[in-house]
């Protein structure tokens, strides 16, 4: 058995005490794990636990994800946003199949090969159902860590990014990374919150920076986010009677890349700005904050009278 840091001994024995008993916790394996990962980005963990029970529900293994349609997955991921998500499970679960004969990979660097996988999903994955002592940098991470550290340097820059990762790899259990590594995402997500954190139960709170310098709301330091771009949408909503009497609406699948994309949707025009289309038959506007966009819907109606 190798020495680890005290610090994450100290952490360890916080987290026995005090993980939440998530599903893929208990009996931890590659496609379980992959798919919590995936569904756990951008999404909360009461949202995210429902459709990671549907998702293994309908597709149990990654053959059966990799046999399924894109059509099927999409349907199932309808809700989440971020749909690339999707797109990327879907094709990565292809190639595995194909390319690795349904083996998953056993390292990150085998993980990293993989679609849609980046350096936090691989180092999850191979150190949780591999013990590869590897570190994960997560949101929750980086922002336990900047505070421990009292970190001045922006974590998005280079600077703050190696004081980072310098650190984590200096804290992984070389024997139990997986669980060091969700110990470090847990003490983020329960206790080192980004506005409200809960010092006072913080097993580390002995040993943070940030708290003997009064800095702890200051950190992470990140740089001045672009400011979100304004977009008007208009959406078209065509119309037409069946022969039974029944009234159809035209839809078609957006291209794969993009917002909305591989989805159906109302025929659509986006511009920049906010000037208001020039249109008199407008019903609207509908506001819709995405990360990037600030987006003002309007619609308009096309009936088609022939069946």
């Amino acid at each position: 058995m190798s020495a680890a840091h005290p610090i994450t001994e100290r952490l360890l024995g916080w987290y026995a005490e005090h993980a939440r008993p998530l599903p893929w916790r208990a009996a931890p394996e590659a496609y379980a794990t992959w798919l919590s990962e995936v569904i756990l980005q951008q999404t909360r963990v009461d949202t995210g636990t429902a459709y990671w029970h549907r998702f293994l529900a309908a597709f149990p293994t990654v053959h059966d994800l990799a046999a399924a349609s894109p059509e099927d997955v999409m349907a199932l991921w309808k809700g989440l946003g971020y749909y690339s998500r999707a797109r990327n499970l879907h094709a990565a679960a292809r190639h595995i199949v194909s390319e690795l004969n349904g083996n998953m990979p056993r390292d990150f660097v085998g993980w990293r090969t993989l679609p849609g996988i980046g350096p936090y999903t691989a180092a999850a994955i191979s150190s949780i159902c591999f013990s590869e002592p590897v570190p994960v940098i997560d949101g929750n991470v980086q922002r336990v860590l900047s505070r421990l550290f009292d970190v001045s340097d922006p974590v998005d820059r280079k600077a703050g990014k190696t004081a980072l990762e310098t650190a984590a790899s200096e804290l992984v259990h070389p024997d139990r990374p997986g669980d060091s590594n969700q110990a470090w995402m847990e003490l983020g997500a329960l206790v080192c919150k980004p506005k409200k954190p809960l010092c006072e139960l913080c097993p580390l709170a002995d040993d943070c920076l940030a708290l003997k310098n009064d800095s702890t709301l200051e950190r992470p330091v990140k740089q001045a986010k672009k400011a979100a771009v304004e977009v008007q949408v208009l959406f078209d909503i065509r119309l037409r009677h069946a022969a039974d009497g029944t009234l159809l609406w035209w839809v078609e699948r957006r291209p794969d890349t993009g917002i909305w994309g591989g989805l159906e949707c109302f025929p659509v025009e986006m511009t920049e700005g906010r000037q208001t289309p020039n249109r008199l038959d407008l019903w609207g506007p509908v506001r819709h904050i995405l990360t990037h966009r600030k987006m003002t819907a309007w619609f308009f109606f096309t009936l088609d009278p022939e069946a």
